[in-house]
């Protein structure tokens, strides 16, 4: 017995090849039917057409419903899957600006920490680029700033894979 998967799948091609068949038969009769009078050539191509037209609509239909539920099932697999605790070793950093990476060489060299100015220092990196740059890095969850005194430490939060 086919699955549902299968049902729709046969149902969509079935209806496809309904709507090809019936937009070619009116195409059909409006070519064959030219000899005939307007009035008849007019109203056949015009019942044609709308049948033609009804069909497609269906089939659009059918796959915007289709697309829904897809939609629908992948946002239920995402809530799942952000319901569930994130360990350490599972986090993965997709993209890394070199600023970004060049602070986080800095402090992985370091020992995972170091004050901020000292990090400015060692990265040849402006006050405002390293503060916009840190404040991403905090974003994501790589780093946390605390305050010491005048200045701020800067300790890496998570090992990134190169």
């Amino acid at each position: 017995m086919p699955r549902a998967g299968e049902w729709n799948k046969r149902i969509d091609i079935i209806l496809v090849a309904i709507s090809i068949v019936t937009l070619s038969g009116a195409l059909w009769i409006w070519v064959s039917a030219m000899a005939v009078s307007k009035e008849i050539v007019f109203l056949a191509t015009t019942i044609a057409l709308v049948i033609s037209l009804v069909l497609v609509l269906n089939v659009a239909v059918l796959v915007v419903i289709r697309l829904q539920r897809r939609v629908s099932h992948l946002e239920g697999i995402m809530k799942m899957s952000n319901a569930q605790e994130v360990s350490p070793e599972k986090i993965l950093v997709v993209t890394l600006t070199n600023t970004e990476r060049r602070i986080i060489n800095r402090l992985e060299e370091n020992g995972g920490q170091m004050a901020q100015d000292e990090l400015r220092r060692a990265t040849g990196l402006s006050k405002s680029t390293l503060s916009v740059t840190l404040s991403t890095l905090e974003r994501k969850s790589l780093i946390r700033r605390t305050e010491s005194g005048r200045t701020k430490i800067v300790t890496l939060e998570h090992d990134v894979a190169k």
